[in-house]
């Protein structure tokens, strides 16, 4: 490769932004650091014009990484929203933030739609599991965290634009194993309110905003920005107004109710998934456990007594909002019986944490032989 730094194109596909950036790798698939990179929102799209905005997207960030010196290999990883099928298709009903209209991208394969666009070897993989990859690989460098999770199962949530979630093992060497579909936003959290509502509908950062425009009905001023963005601000501030400040710590308290409610469902192995539909009339019709949604005995025994919890998203690893909803969360634990539980927060919101945490999902074999062929782009 004429000493060039070989890297790869990750793509992080958000409910609000699209980011791709070439990323420097090493034979053993480890991400060194972003060597360019770019961004665009994301398109309010049917599947054909969506992907050809992700597809010019790369096509950009190739370009870029080529112009700026590395070896660009003909691989991408994208981290994309929704449950994959085991054959790499998406599953029914899983991509709600995605589309112009309910169920658009259902059964489409993300990684043969960009490679009928491109000439190179695309690998995809759910972009909550991308960044719990991330995540716990922060997290597992830490000496003072990795003895708490090494050889657990542990349960990523990622509130954001919407509520991301994975499962994996962590062996005592620190191997990160996903497994499960790992899919939280339409689990029936049964420990929270009446036990009817779902994951999404309670923990996500537009909940938090239409919390925060609730309460900006009774302040004489209101919170600005209203969204979570604005209470994390206000937490960490020390000249925050103080009816500012204490309607935060109340919506904290109330999320923190509501992350706990979410972990003791998970932890008790209570995995019911609840497909939300409008009918003609407008009413919502609530569809438990259709079986293409379903968990199996395995993977809900898997989770039954889960201990171990990763906080991240912008939402959890916001050190003002997210530390709080997670205090929060933890006393109403304990007053549940549950005193066992940690919740680790991810200690930054990287903005790249997707796009790296795809390229784990690259198999090393494959990273392997395209470095040891001397391949190179341009």
């Amino acid at each position: 490769m004429g000493g060039r730094q070989p890297a790869l194109v990750g793509v992080d596909i958000g409910g609000t932004k699209i980011k791709a950036g070439a990323v420097a790798v090493g034979p053993d698939g480890a991400a060194r650091h972003v060597a360019a990179a770019d961004r665009i929102p994301t398109p309010a799209a049917a599947p054909g014009p969506f992907y050809d905005a992700v597809a010019s997207l790369i096509r950009q960030v190739q370009t870029r990484a080529a112009d700026a010196g590395c070896a660009v290999l003909p691989i991408v990883a994208v981290a994309h929203p929704g449950r994959f099928l085991p054959d790499g298709r998406l599953a029914r009903g899983t991509t709600p933030n995605l589309g112009t209209s309910p169920n658009q991208f259902d059964g489409l394969s993300p990684a043969q739609e960009l490679e009928r666009r491109l000439p190179v070897r695309v690998f995809a993989c759910n972009d909550a599991v991308a960044q719990m990859r991330f995540g716990l690989e922060v997290v597992l460098r830490d000496p003072t965290l990795r003895p708490a999770l090494v050889g657990q199962t542990v349960v990523y949530l990622g509130p954001g634009t919407g509520m991301g979630g994975g499962v994996a093992l962590v062996s005592q060497d620190g191997a990160v194993e996903p497994t499960t579909d790992g899919h939280f936003f339409d689990l029936q959290v049964v420990a929270y309110g009446d036990g009817t509502l779902t994951a999404e509908e309670l923990l996500t950062g537009p909940a938090i905003a239409r919390a925060v425009a609730q309460a900006n009905t009774g302040l004489t001023a209101p919170i600005q920005p209203p969204r979570a963005g604005g209470l994390d601000e206000l937490l960490r501030s020390p000249t925050a107004r103080p009816e500012h400040r204490a309607c935060a710590q109340q919506i904290a308290g109330e999320f923190g109710e509501r992350l706990a409610g979410l972990i003791e469902t998970i932890a008790r192995g209570t995995i019911r998934k609840v497909r939300v539909e409008r009918a003609a009339d407008g009413a919502l019709i609530r569809r438990v456990d259709e079986p293409d949604r379903a968990w199996s005995a395995a993977d809900q025994a898997l989770v039954r007594g889960c201990r171990r919890f990763l906080l991240g998203g912008f939402v959890g690893s916001s050190a003002g909002l997210g530390a709080s909803i997670r205090d929060q969360a933890l006393a109403r634990l304990r007053r549940r019986g549950l005193p066992e539980v940690q919740i680790i927060q991810v200690p930054l919101d990287s903005d790249d944490a997707g796009l790296l945490g795809a390229v784990r999902a690259v198999p090393v074999s494959e990273l392997a032989g395209r470095l040891s062929a001397g391949w190179c782009g341009g």
